[in-house]
């Protein structure tokens, strides 16, 4: 399998191709009969099981979908597993180690293309989670036999939603088994056209199927003015968020024409 990896990683993609070394001695961090991968403390309120459950396939979706996911994945990483991030060439580099991760346990495919079923039915069983494109399509066909050789083989999959206004849903490469949102978010530290972004404060939401179906959520610094992803102390799942300032964020990467997305305003001294 790892050669067959190694294959693909020649031919998807300059951030492939630097995993080759390390794509070499790829293997599962835990042995197959042990049902769940790590997460850090702060993503307890929201799994029903205390982990990820191998084989099993998780969706992120709203502003920040793509840190959530990055920050479930990580204590894997820390833990000694691999992760693979299919598709995701906007993901950077510095962003996966802000969320604590061991790059030396990551590897990139930017841009399967056509060759996308192949690289996850090398990827699956090769690694311990894989972080997926939402917008990422493949045929029913591919999808129920990868479905099946995700549970046969115990990797995880976390699809991450396209950000921006342009990320209509139209249904995942992979039914997945719980949704984790972000269904609002307020970055603190801007005032009515100035300041800087400090931290996003996200009230996150987690529901699926069986044990998953009743919704569990949690108020979480996404990041916090460290980068690092916390809880809001004393939160609760109801605070009020106030109207978007007009300010132009287009340089942060952050899309104000969201209308799930408001800003906190800036505190004033005295």
């Amino acid at each position: 399998m790892a050669a067959e990896l190694v294959q693909l990683y020649d031919t998807v993609g300059p951030r492939g191709v630097g995993a080759l070394d390390t794509a070499r001695t790829v293997a599962p961090i835990t042995r197959s009969d042990e049902r769940l991968l790590p997460v850090a403390d702060e993503f307890a309120p929201l799994l029903a099981q205390p982990g990820i459950v191998r084989g099993s396939v998780l969706a992120t979706q709203g502003p920040g979908a793509l840190t959530l996911a990055t920050a479930l994945a990580a204590e894997a990483s820390r833990a000694g597993g691999w992760t693979a991030a299919v598709g995701l060439g906007r993901m950077g580099i510095s962003a996966v180690a802000e969320r604590g991760a061991s790059l030396d346990r990551w590897a990139f495919v930017d841009h399967p293309g056509d060759a996308t079923a192949e690289v996850l039915n090398a990827l699956i069983g090769s690694v311990d989670v894989i972080l997926l494109a939402g917008s990422v399509r493949m045929a029913a066909a591919h999808s129920r036999r990868l479905r099946a050789r995700l549970r046969e083989r115990g990797t995880a999959v976390i699809e991450v939603a396209e950000p921006g206004p342009a990320r209509q849903h139209h249904g995942n490469a992979f039914s997945p088994d719980v949704t984790v949102a972000v269904e609002r978010a307020a970055w603190t530290g801007l005032g009515q056209g100035h300041g800087r972004i400090r931290a996003r404060r996200a009230e996150v939401v987690a529901a699926g199927r069986g044990a998953a179906s009743l919704p569990r959520r949690a108020v979480l610094w996404l990041p916090d003015s460290d980068g690092r992803i916390t809880p809001v102390r004393g939160a609760i799942s109801t605070v009020g968020f106030d109207r978007p300032a007009p300010v132009d964020l287009s340089q942060a990467g952050v899309d104000p024409t969201d209308p799930s997305v408001t800003f906190l305003p800036q505190r004033r001294a005295g």
